[in-house]
């Protein structure tokens, strides 16, 4: 052999072995594992992906595939992420039930699973023990809806609320108390209080409305038409104490009284005193050290005829508003306020004669507010979004979504165009344009609702197209970390068409409070769902994304399988991202009823910036008690936590781009 042949063939076997195992393992700049990119399907037949439905390279989330997690064919109910290990790695706990409505000789589930995440995108399933119940993990029992985490026990773990839907059938909401670990629970719901048996309950908001160092808990409660899920019963638990510990208590629901005018009591089938609402929000919304209750109501009227004495289509709807006066008179009452700018009613009248609704008083009537401070100026400010499908949901403008900034004191004024988000109001029409996607003349699914609807005049010659995006959540997130909130608008349409022809939609803060739509070559976002969650999963400072998938409760039930699946979005850190420095901050030293509603003021390069500290994040999403900034240029930050009882905490000079666990115990 010539001499050297040998000696460069082994450098090209070396070369080679290299070239492959970068192919195998790819690596993040920081040298993490990057999982394995999601690899959609050939939608055209010839090996091509259109440009929507193809995220490029240069895309700011990326769909990835992820073991345990993207690959469950189920329906997901309800997300929340928090650490629940306390290892530094938020985990996911999911509420999940079979597909399709358990056919095709399914057996039948109803779970709570526990993901514990091990890094570098792997996540395990965790047991969870479930004490003095018939109920477990693996069988959480009929109608489990919607996930909210607090430590009501003050044992430092994180306990489990959960809501339930088809109360007739006898089971109310469940409280699960952590017994001494992350991983096992006792079940306390039966002697607490807490069931609302009979009601349709959907979305919970912890807080500790009274400040007695004791966490409360608001239900909302919705209706569907003539309330074949439940009635729409709302509920305002106050925790009654009996001594030091948590298990000596109670809840005690003083919806119905003076405490809380026009909110809550008895379920009356009667539309001049009945309000039907998924979601409810405890927000300090003037600032002044209590929280406060808000709450938005709809119409429909699914399966419902108008003259249905429990049907909701006459209800009153739109945002309403109680103001708490504890900070002010040293007593807990609310004060329902309806000239603050946010706050509206709308009423609605049906006509046998046109058979149709016609409008007695306007206000939007939406089912979902979510709150942030989108403009830093440390007032918070709200959007409300819901469908206007006229096959079944009655209201007295097709708007479908507003957003209000926060002026402060309490106060908001109507700045949806001025925001730049006049595209919540796009029909299906518009958004083909802006995807550059071809949307069917109709769909199965509103056809088949269609069927039900008192509206039947009106729908004819309605296009799919004629329709506007069923957004059911926003979440909020500072998702470029540039210093500057920005936001997902969740569409949850299921539409009887094949995968990627609806999606969500991502809104990019211009930098001054104003936001632009982003086209999905931009966000890299293909897909939809029925709710949505952020978090940094990876620990990489930019935060991810998780999707959850119900098509069952849109009359989906032959749906793909891809419908179904949750999907995960790793931000790719593209578009300035990773360039941009963040801060995550965690907090100890007191009780989560200290905690919760806490304002976290931050100060980088003389700019500030807001967050508030709540466990139910989005509609059906929710979890840690934690906040997220992105600080831009910065490397440095100050900041100061607030908490409701005015008790205040400065912490100067912090230093970007990793996490900082802050104590909050009074020195």
């Amino acid at each position: 052999m010539v001499p050297g042949v040998c000696s460069g063939m082994h450098h090209y076997g070396l070369r080679l072995r290299l070239v492959l195992l970068v192919a195998l393992v790819a690596l993040a700049a920081d040298g993490s594992v990057l999982p394995e990119r999601f690899k959609q399907p050939d939608r055209n037949g010839d090996g091509k992906l259109t440009r929507e439905e193809g995220p490029s390279v240069a895309t700011l989330f990326e769909r990835i595939q992820v073991a345990g997690l993207t690959d469950q064919i189920v329906s997901t109910t309800s997300l929340a992420i928090t650490d629940f290990n306390r290892d530094g790695r938020p985990d996911i706990l999911l509420v999940e039930r079979n597909p399709r409505n358990e056919r095709g000789g399914r057996a039948p589930f109803r779970r709570l699973r526990l993901l514990l995440n091990q890094g570098d995108w792997r996540f395990t399933e965790h047991p969870l023990a479930i004490e003095g119940s018939a109920l477990s993990a693996s069988d959480i029992g009929l109608g489990a809806a919607v996930l909210n985490l607090a430590d009501f026990n003050r044992d430092g773990f994180s306990d489990i609320f959960l809501t339930r839907a088809d109360g007739a059938r006898g089971m109310g909401n469940t409280l699960l108390v952590s017994s001494g670990a992350f991983d096992r629970f006792r079940d306390v719901s039966a002697v607490m209080g807490i069931g609302n048996v009979g009601a349709y309950n959907r979305q919970s908001s912890i807080g500790d409305v009274n400040r007695d160092g004791w966490l409360d808990i608001a239900v909302a409660a919705d209706n569907i038409g003539n309330t074949h899920a439940g009635f729409p019963r709302q509920r305002l638990y106050l925790f009654q104490p009996a001594g030091p510990r948590f298990e000596d208590g109670s809840f005690h629901d003083i919806g119905g009284t003076d405490a809380v005018p026009g909110f809550g009591g008895p379920y009356a089938a009667d539309a001049t005193k009945d309000k039907a609402g998924p979601q409810i929000t405890l927000r300090d919304l003037d600032n002044d050290g209590d929280l406060d209750l808000i709450q938005s109501y709809h119409c429909d009227m699914l399966r419902a005829k108008w003259s249905d004495p429990k049907a909701s289509g006459q209800c009153a709807f739109g945002v309403f508003v109680w103001l708490n006066r504890l900070a002010e008179t040293g007593a807990l009452r609310f004060e329902r306020v309806r000239d603050n700018g946010l706050a509206e009613e709308g009423r609605m009248r049906y006509r046998p004669d046109l058979s149709r609704y016609e409008a007695v008083q306007h206000a939007v009537g939406h089912p979902y507010l979510c709150l942030a401070d989108v403009d830093n100026n440390g007032w918070q400010d709200v959007i409300s979004v819901g469908p206007t499908d006229l096959e079944w949901h009655v209201h007295s403008d097709q708007i479908a979504g507003r957003f209000w900034r926060g002026l402060g004191g309490g106060r908001f004024q109507e700045a949806t165009t001025a925001a730049g988000l006049d595209a919540l109001n796009w029909t299906y029409r518009e958004w083909e344009r802006f995807w550059e996607v071809r949307f069917p003349a109709h769909s199965r699914v509103l056809d088949n609702v269609g069927r039900f609807s008192n509206q039947k005049p009106l729908l004819k010659g309605l296009t799919l197209a004629d329709h506007q995006p069923y957004a059911a959540d926003v979440v909020f997130g500072d998702f470029d970390n540039d210093g500057w909130v920005d936001f997902l608008h969740v569409n949850r349409h299921e539409l009887g068409t094949e995968p990627g022809i609806v999606r969500n939609v991502l809104f990019m803060n211009n930098g001054d409070g104003a936001f632009r739509p982003t086209p999905t070559r931009f966000s890299g976002i293909d897909r939809n769902s029925i709710a949505a969650e952020t978090a940094d999963l990876d620990g990489d400072g930019l935060l991810d994304l998780i999707f959850v998938n119900q098509p069952d409760m849109s009359g989906g039930q032959d749906a793909p399988d891809d419908a179904y699946m949750t999907k995960c979005y790793r931000n790719t850190g593209l578009h300035g991202a990773r360039q941009n420095h963040w801060l995550h901050l965690t907090f100890t030293g007191v009780t989560d009823a200290e905690l919760i509603g806490a304002r976290v003021e931050l100060t980088a390069g003389g700019k500030k910036q807001y967050r508030w500290i709540h466990s139910n994040h989005s509609y059906r999403t929710g979890g840690a008690l934690d906040a997220h900034f992105g600080l831009g240029k910065q490397t440095k930050a100050d900041v100061k936590v607030t908490l409701l009882s005015g008790n205040e905490m400065t912490f100067t000079g912090i230093a970007a781009d990793k996490t900082h666990s802050l104590s909050l115990k009074p020195k």
